[in-house]
């Protein structure tokens, strides 16, 4: 049978199940074609079906019999849970859009930013001078990173009253790199963690591909809801905390001072270790200590990463924690990927040494923050909700006072237009429907996406 879809092979495959399935096509009990079969049907790798299965059964379509198989799960969703549970046979079929954009896509639901909100002519110029440079940039280079680099991150997290010793720093191909490093350090199969929910796309697929449980901490606009993380914390008794403490992706929120030590103390009550992902770190206003600095690096990870600031195609991030932790992050990175690419890490330093850096994040924070009050105004006049206090930062969450909203829906209609939106559902632990998403004020300055959301919320009504 041919897969014809734009979508990867392994969302295809979710979707074809899934949709049978939903349907009744597929019933109870029924067992699916085995891997080996599936993948000579569907003319395709057999990777590629246990993926898909995987997929499916955790989002409940299948359930897996050691030994026998795959087989329709026994439990009938009711009416209502299909309604909150639809189209999560979609959920995949977005994702891939969303990271594989078509040239001429409008993608205010994007989560980067355009190049023209950073310093090209600044990478460049690095390009050009570490051409004429005569240092070696074809070996693999160091460990744990370039020795100059982990020098100037040193620095830095040291103004930010972090204290990280330099052979504690570990240089990461980007903070993705760096949290699936600490997924292989910390956790096991079967393992659970918290997350924050809603929290990071790559971070939460990251879980469910390791089979790691986790479990939505609820956020509020001044952070997690610390009453609710008392209680599961209790209750699950978790390894982990993953956290974006400061302009957080998605929601663009930020933990208020009372929530970072609450969290803290809960942490330290709860013996359960904090992995902060502060990959917006240096648009932060100097007076925001991160975690890792109210902790002193006891039980904090702490992320950070120059994507939001230097380039994205650097991929240059980096992890710092406890000597122990320290050590065995850096075992898990020789092992599974060896060097962090020398030569983006020396583009890296050639820019940070340059002398601009903190203009260059002064002016790039004064610019989210402008486009960000601009988006506001703009979605509010529109009839559009915004969920968080403006900050210098790309993301608003934002919703409808419908109460039949459906934000799968709306992407659906946006990809018509080639615009990319983001779904609230794809940033929760289990796909949980919401009536929110994660709108890209950099993304905002098309009169095509403005008069889409204008006729979408007109047509709400």
């Amino acid at each position: 049978m041919e897969l014809a879809r734009k979508t990867s092979l392994i969302g295809q495959l979710v979707e074809h199940f899934s949709q049978r399935i939903e349907h009744g096509q597929l019933a109870q009990g029924t067992r699916l074609p085995s891997i080996r079969s599936a993948a000579k049907e569907f003319d395709v790798s057999t990777f590629t079906v246990v993926q898909a299965y995987d997929r499916l059964v955790a989002l409940g379509y299948v359930e897996a019999r050691k030994g026998d198989g795959f087989f329709v799960a026994q439990t009938t969703l009711s009416v209502e849970q299909q309604r909150i549970t639809a189209p999560l046979s979609d959920v995949y079929w977005l994702l891939d859009d969303a990271f594989h954009p078509d040239a001429d896509a409008l993608q205010p639901g994007s989560g980067g930013l355009p190049h023209t909100w950073l310093d090209e002519p600044g990478l460049h110029l690095a390009m050009r001078a570490l051409g004429r440079s005569s240092g070696l940039i074809t070996e693999y280079g160091e460990s744990r990173g370039n020795l100059g680099l982990r020098s100037w991150i040193q620095r830095y997290l040291s103004d930010r009253g972090v204290p990280a010793h330099i052979d504690h720093i570990v240089l990461t191909n980007g903070a993705s790199q760096a949290l699936n490093l600490v997924v292989r350090a910390l956790l096991q199969p079967g393992d659970c963690v918290l997350v924050d929910d809603p929290g990071y796309i790559n971070l939460l697929a990251n879980l469910r591909d390791h089979k790691v449980k986790a479990i939505g901490v609820p956020w509020t606009p001044q952070g997690p809801d610390v009453e609710k993380l008392d209680e599961l914390l209790a209750l699950h008794q978790p390894k982990a905390f993953f956290t974006n403490p400061w302009l957080q992706n998605p929601t663009g929120a930020s933990y208020s001072p009372a929530v970072a030590h609450r969290v803290l103390q809960l942490a330290d009550t709860h013996d359960c270790w904090i992995v902060e992902d502060d990959v917006s770190g240096q648009l932060v206003g100097d007076n925001q200590a991160p975690l890792a600095a109210l902790d002193n690096l006891q039980r904090v990870i702490h992320i950070g990463s120059f994507s939001k600031t230097l380039a994205a195609s650097l991929r240059v991030g980096f992890i710092t924690a406890e000597p122990a932790v320290a050590e065995a992050l850096l075992h898990y990175k020789m092992t599974t990927g060896l060097y962090s690419s020398q030569l983006s890490e020396q583009l890296a330093l050639q820019m940070l040494n340059d002398g601009t850096q903190r203009k260059r994040c002064q002016k790039l924070s004064a610019r989210l923050l402008n486009a960000q009050l601009s988006a506001r105004l703009q979605l509010q006049q529109l009839g559009w909700q915004c969920w968080a206090p403006a900050a210098p930062t790309p993301y608003l969450w934002i919703g409808s006072s419908k109460a039949d909203f459906d934000p799968v829906a709306l992407t659906r209609a946006g990809l018509k237009q080639n615009i990319l939106l983001s779904p609230g559902c794809i940033f929760r632990p289990s796909l949980q429907a919401t009536p929110w998403l994660r709108f890209n004020v950099a993304f905002g300055e098309n009169p095509s996406v403005w008069s889409f959301l204008a006729e979408a919320h007109q047509n709400q009504a």
